[in-house]
């Protein structure tokens, strides 16, 4: 099932379903290229999700990840055994339509 939740939303489904880790990583976005050198596979067990700004950071030890001016998410239970698909929208206010999406895997 796919819902498009705003990031208030999205708090409320983690509170919820509580997820043990968050994953990232580059091979899943939509904007990678196979050739690309870097590979990066990350691990976070915290997930911080702000509303004002829109912001979610993956906390993991020393290392944090952050994805700003998020316009919207989606949610998608269904796409894969790892865990829940969460499309993250990104873009600035002036944007029409998001400029930039970020898939991480919640288990």
């Amino acid at each position: 099932m796919r819902k498009q939740v705003s990031v208030k939303e999205l708090k409320e489904y983690c509170e919820r379903n509580k997820p043990k880790q968050v994953t990232y990583y580059s091979e899943n976005q939509d904007w990678y290229c196979v050739s690309d050198p870097c590979k990066l596979r990350m691990h976070f067990p915290i997930m911080l999700i702000c509303e004002n700004p829109s912001l979610i950071c993956l906390k993991s030890g020393a290392s944090t990840i952050c994805f700003d001016r998020i316009r919207f998410i989606e949610i998608d239970t269904e796409t894969t055994v790892l865990g829940t698909i969460l499309t993250v929208y990104c873009g600035g206010s002036g944007a029409t339509e998001p400029e930039i999406t970020y898939k991480l895997i919640a288990a």
